[in-house]
Formats: structure tokens, C-alpha cells, sequence
């Protein structure tokens, strides 16, 4: 009986369904296999494909016996395992996936298609500072220095797809040794390049949050910021110093490098208590807000950067999330919403250990329980990819 033979195009497409895992295994069976797995047009069809099995990442804590913190790790999950099963989950500690050692920690900048963007958090000021490019599916990463800089406050992560490349934005606070004040220099780093290039300054001020990096969209980076506000230091939100007239949404296009502003929904009428967010939900920019401290709104951009397509996709009442008796802190943090928009999930800004489950449909909340402690208001999602760190 002759041996039956698949067609090549066949063949990819069965490797393109596949996860990242069993690939590089595959790579090395032949060069028909490796060569297949390695060109750049198969690597955008599996990451396309991927995009239809959705993770979350996050940070695991581990502590001593003191209950102090001695362990970061990246854990990731797909979110169809959480929807399924919300209570009691272990999620497992890997050894690879850990953000600290001896001399560092690194902090999680940004994801974006698969590769994550790390900065390390010196332990020693004698060492210099590095930025690394991390794949957690194929582990693989690169790592390269940090500008020379008094304080590179915030970092932001994105990619260009004029250029085929991804860029890091630092934002570094230094002395404008002409005029003798402190200035904020706005730095890009593009891989391949390996080196920073200063570009225009910021037109206006960027809100600074805890594990605020700037929203990655369409090849931009989306800030909530301030204008009418100086730009020669950083500023954390104050509901009783700010205006919503002053509210802008800030978005640097990574391909020109030029800054736009989109102005907020027209409705946002009403400066809340707590920092409002930028999220990214169904492929959409999404703009969160607490109202009136019984709810938390949920706004669409339906276009990409027209005003009038804002639309309020959500606006859910904190009383479904707590009993009338429990006097609990609550801003609400989106991660993910389904595509038919039954589910959302969500984080307590306020509580790193608190994350729900809330249906859409009939306002039913879920609490998250996992054994871990997971910060959850460091999660984002994250697709599994083949895309390399250099």
C-alpha cells in the first residue's frame, strides 16, 4: 500500500491550530518542520488564530512566614477555565515564570501579541538597568539597557505595523540643565534597533497610576491626561484639583509618532471620586468611571478616535456585589468581557486579592476564589505566540 502524503498547504493549517507548545517541539523533527514554524506569514496566522483561545496573565505572590512578599511569578490561564470554574482553582508555580532573584525584579510594562514587556527594578543602583523582551510560550527573551536617565518614571509598550516593529515609550523626569527645572523627556525604543531616540515631548500631562502603562490599540498608546496642566512633572489624580473639562484621552501614534487628544463622552459630566480608567474590551477603547459611589460605568469607542461614537455600553450598580451590611471600597477594573457580551470579568482597583464574574444578562456577581494570592489588579489578557524577542 503506497504512503499517503499532505499536501504542504494542508499541513499548515493543521500547525497553525496548534498551541505554541507542541510547535517547538516540532521545529525539531526536520527543516521542512522548522522552516515551516519559523516564517513570519505562519507566525501571523497562528497569532491570529490564537486570538480565539483569550488568556489572562497576572502576578503571584508568595510570601514567608512573616507574611512578607519574597516571590513574583507570571502565572497564565484561559479565561474559558475561569468562566467554568470560579471557585477553589489552584493556579500551579512554574519556576521559569519567576520576576525576581537576587539582584532584581522585573516589573511587567506591557502584552502585546504574545511578547511581554519587562523592566527590571534594581535591587543595586551600581548595576545598570535593563528592559527585556519576553516571550512566556516559546521561552525565549532579549535584553537590552535601560537610557541613562536621573528617572525614567513610566514606560508604555506597543507595536508598529508600518514599521513590523514594537517600541517601548519611556518617559524620563530629568533637569533641563538650560532653564535649571525638572522637564519629562519622552524616549522610544525600537527592537531592532536597539537603541533610544528622543521624540516630542508630551502636550499635555499623562495621569499617573500604580500600573498605569498607557492602553495599546490600532499601533497607538492611549493615556487619560490633563490638559491646561504643566507638563514638567507627574501628577496623580485629585477629584477636588481637576476639572472635566481638563480630561482628555492622550494617544501617541506609534508609526508617526505624533500625538493626538479624543475628547470624553459627552455625558461624563461629573468628576468622580477615583481615577478613571482605559481599558481595551472586545477590540474596542473603552473609558470606566465610578458615578456617584453606587456605579461604575462603562463607555465604548465604537470608532477609533470619533467623538460621537461613544456609546454606554454598561453601567453596573456596586450593590450586586455586596451585601447592604459589608462597607467595602469598590472601583472597578474591567479585564475581559465575552464576545456576546454575557460576561464580564472584573478586579477590585481597591483590592488586589478581589475579582468577579458579573453577568451582563441578569446582574448576578461571582467572586473569584483561588487558592493563590494573584494581584489581580495587575492582570491583562494575553494570547499565546510564536513571535520572536528580537
Amino acid at each position: 500500500m503506497a504512503a499517503a502524503f499532505l499536501p504542504d498547504e494542508l499541513i499548515m493549517e493543521i500547525l497553525s491550530c496548534l498551541p505554541v507548545k507542541p510547535l517547538m517541539k516540532f521545529r525539531c523533527v526536520n527543516k521542512f518542520f522548522n522552516t515551516v514554524i519559523s516564517d513570519p506569514q505562519f507566525v501571523e496566522v497562528h497569532l491570529n488564530k490564537s486570538v480565539r483561545n483569550p488568556h489572562l496573565t497576572s502576578i503571584l505572590e508568595q510570601y514567608n512566614e512573616d507574611k512578607q512578599v519574597i516571590d513574583w511569578n507570571l502565572v497564565t490561564f484561559p479565561i474559558s477555565r475561569l468562566l467554568e470554574n470560579h471557585s477553589t482553582s489552584v493556579l500551579y508555580y512554574d519556576p521559569y515564570y519567576r520576576l525576581t532573584n537576587d539582584y532584581c525584579r522585573w516589573w511587567v510594562v506591557g502584552w502585546c501579541n504574545g511578547l511581554l514587556c519587562l523592566i527590571d527594578m534594581r535591587k543595586s543602583r551600581s548595576q545598570d538597568s535593563r528592559i527585556c523582551f519576553w516571550n512566556p510560550a516559546t521561552r525565549t527573551k532579549s535584553e537590552y539597557l535601560l537610557p541613562s536617565s536621573n528617572n525614567c518614571i513610566w514606560f508604555a509598550f506597543g507595536y508598529d505595523t508600518l514599521a513590523k516593529t514594537y517600541k517601548v515609550v519611556s518617559f524620563c523626569k530629568e533637569l533641563d540643565v538650560e532653564h535649571g527645572n525638572p522637564r519629562i523627556w519622552v524616549k522610544i525604543f525600537s527592537m531592532g534597533n536597539n537603541s533610544w531616540r528622543n521624540i516630542q515631548c508630551f502636550p499635555m500631562l499623562p495621569l499617573c497610576r500604580f500600573n498605569n502603562h498607557g492602553v495599546y490599540l490600532n499601533d497607538t498608546i492611549n493615556w487619560l491626561a490633563l490638559r491646561d496642566h504643566s507638563v514638567s512633572d507627574i501628577f496623580y489624580w485629585n477629584d477636588r484639583l481637576t476639572t472635566v473639562k481638563q480630561c482628555v484621552i492622550l494617544s501617541l501614534d506609534l508609526s508617526s509618532e505624533k500625538y493626538t487628544q479624543f475628547l470624553l463622552p459627552r455625558d461624563f459630566d461629573k468628576v468622580p471620586r477615583y481615577q478613571p480608567k482605559l481599558v481595551v474590551l472586545m477590540g474596542c477603547l473603552c473609558f470606566c468611571h465610578d458615578f456617584e459611589e453606587t456605579h461604575s460605568v462603562i463607555w465604548q469607542m465604537k470608532d477609533f478616535g470619533a467623538q460621537e461614537s461613544w456609546i454606554q455600553l454598561l453601567k453596573i450598580s456596586y450593590s450586586n456585589f455586596f451585601s447592604p451590611m459589608e462597607h467595602k471600597q469598590l472601583d472597578l477594573l474591567p479585564l475581559y468581557l465575552s464576545e456576546n457580551r454575557d460576561t464580564l470579568i472584573l478586579a477590585n482597583d481597591h483590592d488586589d486579592e478581589e475579582a468577579f464574574i458579573y453577568n451582563c444578562k441578569d446582574n448576578r456577581v461571582k467572586r473569584i476564589e483561588i487558592t493563590n494570592k494573584i494581584l489581580w489588579s495587575r492582570t491583562n489578557d494575553y494570547v499565546e505566540s510564536l513571535v520572536l524577542t528580537h
